[in-house]
């Protein structure tokens, strides 16, 4: 069920769908301001889509504002946010990094009437960080429900589970919205296991693995992200050589790929795009990787869609965050949605996108 707390504003939304075809009129022509606050790798992603957006002409006053978030904390995001929402004539904001950093920043941005289009945040509470909050995936609750949907189809009657979890906003949210959908008269979850991401070094990586040897699960779900399974995987391949790991969008494609194809075993993961589905996205992967020389991944297609959305707008003639924000509520209702290569993006009136999920299969020992 959607929540309707977030914003209680469908009347406020009807309102600028009718406003959105008044903007161009009403704005001023300086200098229109798109700053981009993510993780180093996804800046490239951003570059290519101002490259491209701007082959295809100007957009009077375009100026970008680009700061590296390499971090999970919510700390350092709320640093840049606030360096951010200092630059006059910032309109959006492409970002941050993750659910955590993005749900911290948004009050900043919502309070400066600064639009926020977040690339990969993926918590529930996103959806109720306010009317100038918008993304590009589903919330975590669809994906604990499809997390479910997943293991209830593979997994036999009295399977077993043990559920890592990262200690934040997005482990937290995520783990509740599995455990609510989870049929746990057919699957038992035997451990529980939470971390701090910051935290997890070598003893850390031989106590996960000694705790969830311990509990003898059928399957591992793992409700955190890439960087801490990588330092704890081996030790678990160790003592559980054999227990396939389901894991959330967290592991995320870039970072599986740094992991030893030996070390990982049968490793599936939720993410929001199969990259080789469609020529749009085949074309971008290849665009990368002539651009950049290494593969793109999820992330980058996300953040280029979220770049090109913010740039579309603003060659309609949206050069403040309440005409943006209008642009974006008008899509798919008075206003076509936008075409982006991972799909069309129209969103619902809790800045939400629809979008369906696929299960990723991490390379296997051989390599394949």
């Amino acid at each position: 069920m959607k929540r309707i707390g977030r914003r209680a504003r469908a009347v406020t939304m009807l309102l600028a769908v009718v406003l959105a075809s008044t903007w161009v009129a009403c704005e001023p022509r300086g200098a229109v301001v798109l700053g981009i606050a993510t993780s180093p790798p996804y800046l490239d992603a951003a570059r290519l889509a101002i490259e491209d957006a701007l082959a295809e002409g100007p957009v009077p006053g375009l100026d970008t504002l680009f700061i590296p978030q390499g971090h999970n904390l919510a700390s350092p995001a709320i640093d840049a946010a606030r360096r951010l929402v200092e630059a006059p004539g910032l309109v959006a904001v492409i970002g941050h990094s993750n659910s955590a950093a993005s749900i911290a920043t948004a009050p900043i941005y919502n309070a400066h009437r600064v639009v926020q289009i977040a690339p990969t945040a993926s918590a529930t509470l996103y959806s109720e960080a306010g009317p100038y909050s918008f993304r590009l995936v589903p919330p975590d609750d669809e994906q604990g429900r499809f997390l479910a949907q997943h293991l209830h189809e593979v997994l036999p009657d009295g399977g077993r589970l043990a559920v890592a979890y990262v200690n934040d906003d997005y482990g937290r949210g995520l783990r509740a919205s599995l455990l609510a959908a989870l049929d746990t008269t057919r699957h038992r979850v035997v451990q529980e296991l939470p971390h701090i991401e910051e935290a997890v070094g070598d003893a850390d990586a031989a106590y996960t693995a000694d705790v969830l040897a311990t509990a003898q699960p059928d399957v591992i779900v793992w409700l955190a992200r890439g960087n801490a399974l990588a330092r704890v995987i081996t030790a678990i391949r160790a003592r559980l050589p054999d227990v396939p790991v389901v894991g959330g969008d967290g592991l995320g494609t870039g970072q599986v790929r740094e992991m030893p194809a030996s070390a990982l075993g049968d490793v599936r993961y939720v993410a929001y795009l199969d990259l080789a589905a469609t020529e749009p996205l085949r074309r971008f992967v290849r665009a990368y990787r002539d651009r950049f020389g290494r593969d793109a991944t999820e992330s980058d297609a996300l953040t280029y869609d979220a770049v090109r959305l913010a740039i579309a707008g603003m060659r309609a003639g949206a050069r403040t965050g309440p005409a943006l924000r209008a642009y974006l509520a008008s899509l798919g209702r008075s206003s076509p949605a936008f075409p982006g290569i991972a799909g069309l993006v129209a969103f619902d009136e809790e800045g939400d996108v629809g979008r369906l999920y696929v299960l990723v299969r991490a390379p296997s020992r051989d390599g394949r």
